[in-house]
């Protein structure tokens, strides 16, 4: 019985196994006859997601002409879904690349910072200590901080199996495979190889494709600028590779917005697809810098899927979306006209024995809406090309003129008699003074034991504060600034914003206002003669000249000083969303009396019209007012001195109805007077246009 009982149990079991078995079959023999296609896609398949770069953004003048906009160009790109893995391989593919290139004279992407010297030995590169070090670090040689070029280009060739060609050969294969590795080169991730080659290079590759394994073209979307490159070089700015630095600030934010959003799909998707790729381009400085998140526009995402047969089909699971317009302020004609009229008076004016003993010729101008803050035109000179700066950038740097340098918005200026208005201000404003008030100018200014001189040299007699302001009398401002004191006098300046920023969108210099405030930050103090010299616009002060167009506008409408700006507004690319726009903002109401503003005024008209500026600005078709100045200025070169003096103007008009105020610098151009043709240019261009705009406006009453 037990022996039954065991058998049957025994039979159960095999047939329960032999059922299992039967399963296992059936399964496996439907799997075969009817593959799903999911399980096709993930046992054969695979799918990367690559980054597809947007469109930048156009900038445009206030009317709509065309500052910059984007031109097609052809790119040869390495991607790593056919690129071979084996490294003799890849340098061989790399190398003859780039011997093709060179035979064509066009340039590939070189940015290993290491070079050879005339002794044939590797050196680092100047001022590239972040990627010299990223170089060293784990993330790539794993090498010792103190490692030299040397060790770090023998590193390199073990690295890649380049021990077999010669230096030179070795140095250009190794730089192509630092910036792959820098950039993170994947499927993912192509690897731009060069830019703006010719489409005979690109049949070339294409028509060696079996050789050149996993080497494309592409054609993308270059940034081009009117003209020359030159027009508001210093303005609008340029559009480089996007630095570690820079890549890593981005990634910083990035991570922090995707950590904000959570577990929201939607706008993490929107997130990863603004993010900036180890390959993008961002705006370096001026307004591509400034408005690099509206420019920018966002990247598309493309999903690359390969099968089992090596085939690869494309998919956009995001498209690229177009960066946005920015409209500005700037007006390309009186823009160029400002820096022509620059360069020609620059040329005219300028004394070369002080350029001969180590000055260079330069200036700036800045013109601004009295009414409103709006920068019109803004001139530097020296200047460069845009479209030059990337093949030009060495010399360039290398300039003494500093031509990259914005003097209109970061250089500060000693501004001479300019700040004679602004002492003028803070006398009337305190009562110490009324417009008729004399003081007597015989010049010469006894203080302690110092005598101060007028400009000059000249015996002035009685005058009042438009008598000197039109004369330019430093008597009379050395008397007022002694009643006034340094306090007095730098809470006004402060008020009428100079020495501090203009809150302008792109780099500007703070200035310096001279007193007890300035001195005790270097640790010294003030001395109280030196009260009278920063009254006349000496002693520390030092002003940009958007800071003196700002103060002047400031002067012009009655007391009101605005915030300057650039950019107008930035429009989505079709134009039917505004995506950003600058209001006119007001930065301080300086209640200044009328009185005090008509008697500076007046003052400045009588310099325009009666004195020092009456042969270049007089005959205009509005009358306008303005200031002159001039300042001595010392520089060593080489440890011999040399002196100079920079003229410096700033005028207003229309003067019944203000409507531009102007800036003009010329260095070492021996006197403020000798920069107003600069001015007279702008207004004759400016009053032009609004005589059309009075003839439109006839017109049009006449035909209603």
């Amino acid at each position: 019985m037990t022996v039954s009982l065991f058998n049957k149990r025994a039979a159960a079991v095999v047939a329960f196994i032999a059922v299992i078995f039967a399963l296992f079959a059936f399964v496996i023999l439907h799997m075969q006859r009817a593959p799903s296609a999911e399980s096709t896609d993930t046992a054969s398949s695979k799918t990367y997601k690559v980054s597809v770069s947007a469109d930048r953004g156009e900038i445009l003048d206030r009317n709509g002409n065309t500052f910059v906009y984007n031109e097609q160009i052809n790119v040869i790109t390495l991607n790593a879904l056919g690129f071979p893995s084996d490294k003799e391989e890849g340098n061989e593919i790399i190398l003859s690349l780039i011997s093709f290139l060179e035979s064509k004279e066009e340039e590939w992407i070189d940015e290993l910072p290491i070079f050879f010297d005339e002794n044939g030995k590797a050196q680092f590169e100047a001022d590239r200590d972040f990627d010299i070090n990223w170089m060293r670090s784990s993330y790539f040689l794993n090498m010792n901080s103190y490692a030299t070029a040397e060790n770090c280009f023998d590193a390199l060739r073990e690295e890649y199996k380049l021990e077999g060609y010669s230096k030179d050969r070795a140095m250009k294969i190794a730089s192509v495979r630092y910036n792959m590795a820098r950039l993170g080169f994947s499927a993912s991730s192509p690897y731009t190889f060069a830019e703006g080659v010719s489409i005979q290079t690109v049949a070339y590759v294409k028509e060696n494709s079996a050789f050149y394994k996993g080497v494309d073209a592409e054609v993308r979307s270059s940034r081009k600028y009117i003209g020359d490159g030159r027009l508001a070089s210093h303005i609008l700015g340029i559009v480089g590779a996007i630095s570690s630095q820079e890549y890593n600030a981005e990634k910083e934010k990035t991570e922090a917005l995707i950590k904000e959003a959570g577990d929201d799909e939607e706008k993490l998707l929107q997130i990863k697809s603004a993010a900036y790729a180890p390959s993008d381009y961002i705006g370096k400085n001026g307004i591509e810098q400034a408005m690099e998140k509206y420019l920018r526009g966002v990247n598309g995402v493309k999903n690359l899927t390969v099968d089992a047969d090596g085939v690869i089909t494309e998919e956009y699971s995001v498209k690229p979306s177009p960066g946005g317009t920015a409209i500005l302020t700037l007006d390309i004609p009186m823009q160029e006209i400002a820096e022509q009229s620059l360069a020609s008076r620059i040329a005219a004016v300028t004394d070369y024995s002080a350029i001969a003993g180590g000055m260079t010729p330069a200036g700036a101008v800045v013109v601004e809406d009295v009414k409103t803050g709006a920068i019109l035109a803004s001139a530097s000179f020296p200047d460069y090309s845009l479209n030059d700066y990337f093949s030009d950038y060495s010399s360039l740097a290398a300039d003494p003129g500093k031509p990259l340098w914005n003097r209109a918005f970061q250089s500060g200026y000693s501004p001479g008699s300019t700040m004679k208005p602004a002492t003028a201000i803070a006398g009337l404003e305190e009562g110490i003074i009324t417009p008729d008030s004399l003081f007597y100018c015989n010049g010469t200014f006894e203080y302690y034991d110092q005598t101060f001189v007028c400009f000059g040299k000249t015996a002035h007699g009685g005058v009042n504060v438009k008598t000197a302001l039109a004369y330019s009398c430093n008597i009379f401002f050395f008397k007022l600034a002694e009643r006034l004191g340094i306090q007095k006098m730098n809470h006004y300046s402060s008020l009428l914003g100079l020495g501090q920023k203009t809150g302008v969108e792109i780099s500007e210099t703070e200035g310096i206002l001279a007193g007890y405030d300035e001195r005790a930050s270097r640790g010294e103090g003030w001395l109280l003669g030196e009260t009278l010299l920063a009254a006349i616009g000496q002693s520390d002060n030092s002003f940009s000249p958007l800071q003196l167009t700002n103060y002047c506008a400031t002067i012009a409408n009655g007391g009101t000083r605005f915030v300057p700006y650039l950019v107008s507004k930035v429009l989505s690319s079709d134009y039917s969303e505004v995506l950003y726009e600058h209001l006119p903002e007001v930065a301080a109401q300086t209640d200044i009396k009328e009185e005090t503003i008509d008697a500076v005024k007046q003052g400045m008209y009588l310099v325009a019209n009666n004195t020092s500026c009456r042969e270049y600005l007089s005959g205009l078709k509005y009358k306008v007012a303005c200031k002159t100045g001039t300042a001595e200025k010392t520089k060593i070169v080489n440890g011999q001195r040399y002196d100079g003096t920079d003229g410096f103007l700033i005028a207003f008009g229309p003067y019944e109805d203000p409507q531009i105020a102007i800036t003009v610098v010329v260095e070492n151009a021996g006197s403020g007077a000798s920069t107003a043709q600069v001015a007279a240019d702008i207004f004759e261009y400016y009053f032009s246009t609004l005589n059309l705009i009075s003839d439109v406006q006839a017109e049009n009453r006449l035909l209603g």
